[in-house]
């Protein structure tokens, strides 16, 4: 089984959308933290590196939260991180509650796939692509576990995102799930899934539709719905299979 889950900056969150070059490569950028003080994060966008120097450098505005507050100009370049998923550390964490219905089915072997937003060189053409994936190592859902138990827990995963919130404002939400994997990471070249309605809506590829057997999610005569806001799904196929698709 995969979980598909939308990630990193895009439309929502950062202005331009991160770019795909020529050559299949891109940048992974991710989404900016709520607040300044928030999170114990140190990296910054002037850390995060890009084919042509740093996020700070390429981008014009993010969008703390994605709300309507706009961060600009220099005041980007030491803006926290959403480090979130961690494809260095391989650890990724979610609280929204149609994302975590969905990883905290995962067992270990199975995986999660990260896909985004991301604009070809013309600057028009956006589509959803595949960016990473973890194979599972292990699943924590901390609604299952005891306040003690759940503070304690979330300490064994310091390179999450969401222990970095927990270390900065001591709050933890009890709906939160950690994933943390045993092997992957970025892939080289992003693997578009998407195909776009005249309307600018996307949806999975119809050769995907058939390949990665996601499960049915309320429009049974559609193709998976991949946003507006992005949106995750179960893949009703195995790790192997899916790697093999995405090469």
């Amino acid at each position: 089984m995969i979980v598909l889950s939308g990630v990193a900056a895009d439309t929502t969150n950062a202005k331009p959308t991160p770019r795909l070059y020529d050559d299949g490569g891109f940048d992974y950028v991710p989404i900016p933290e709520t607040a300044r003080d928030a999170t114990i994060e140190t990296k910054t966008y002037a850390g995060v590196s890009t084919r042509n120097g740093t996020a700070d450098e390429y981008l014009e505005r993010i969008y703390p939260g994605g709300g309507e507050h706009a961060v600009e100009g220099d005041e980007i370049g030491d803006f926290p991180l959403h480090h979130d998923p961690n494809f260095e550390a391989l650890t990724y964490g979610e609280r929204r509650p149609a994302y975590v219905k969905r990883l905290r089915r995962l067992d270990e072997g199975d995986a999660v796939a990260f896909y985004t937003g991301l604009r070809d060189a013309s600057g028009d053409a956006l589509h959803r692509y595949i960016i990473g994936y973890f194979v599972v190592d292990n699943v924590v859902y901390f609604n299952a576990l005891d306040s003690s138990e759940a503070r304690e827990r979330i300490r064994e995963h310091p390179e999450n995102a969401h222990t970095k919130r927990f270390e900065a404002t001591n709050e933890l939400d009890d709906n939160l799930v950690i994933v943390e994997g045993r092997e992957g990471g970025l892939i080289d070249e992003a693997f578009r899934i998407s195909q776009r309605t005249p309307s600018g809506h996307y949806y999975l590829r119809d050769d995907l539709q058939d390949a990665f057997d996601p499960e049915p999610s309320g429009r049974d005569n559609r193709n998976a719905y991949l946003g507006g806001i992005k949106q995750a799904h179960v893949l009703r196929v195995g790790v192997d299979n899916f790697l093999d698709t995405i090469a």
